[in-house]
């Protein structure tokens, strides 16, 4: 068995879900990492409030895994309220377009130095504006 390449991320602020991708990132991942600490935050009546870090430990991300997560986010799309997206990789602009158009709430892309920002910003309610 593979070691999980999704991490989640201890230190995030309450309200706030947090993974780090590593590695190799593909569909698998999503679905046994991400998806059920989301669908037990959905079950439970929270929004979802979360934070991915593509990081320099990220060898490679499938398009298959974002496929994975925008099918899940366009079958929730009323439970996201925030999705802050932390990496220095140019790749990712397009992609967060499709996925900002496809969930309601909002989604805000920032540089690795400034994670700690991104983590304040997605835990923030909706009257803390950034």
């Amino acid at each position: 068995m593979r070691r999980a390449m999704l991490k989640p991320i201890a230190d995030m602020p309450p309200g706030a879900i947090g993974f780090e991708a590593v590695g190799k990132f593909d569909d698998d991942d999503f679905e046994e990492a991400v998806e059920p600490v989301l669908r037990r935050e959905i079950a439970a009546g929270r929004t979802i409030r979360l934070l991915y870090v593509l990081g320099s430990e990220l060898l490679e991300y499938e398009g298959d895994a974002l496929a994975e997560e925008l099918k899940f986010a366009a079958r929730h799309a009323s439970s996201y309220e925030r999705v802050a997206v932390v990496s220095d990789q140019d790749w990712l602009r397009p992609a967060l377009r499709v996925f900002s158009a496809l969930v309601p709430g909002q989604l805000r892309a920032f540089p690795l130095a400034e994670l700690p920002q991104a983590k304040a910003w997605v835990a923030g309610g909706r009257e803390h504006e950034a």
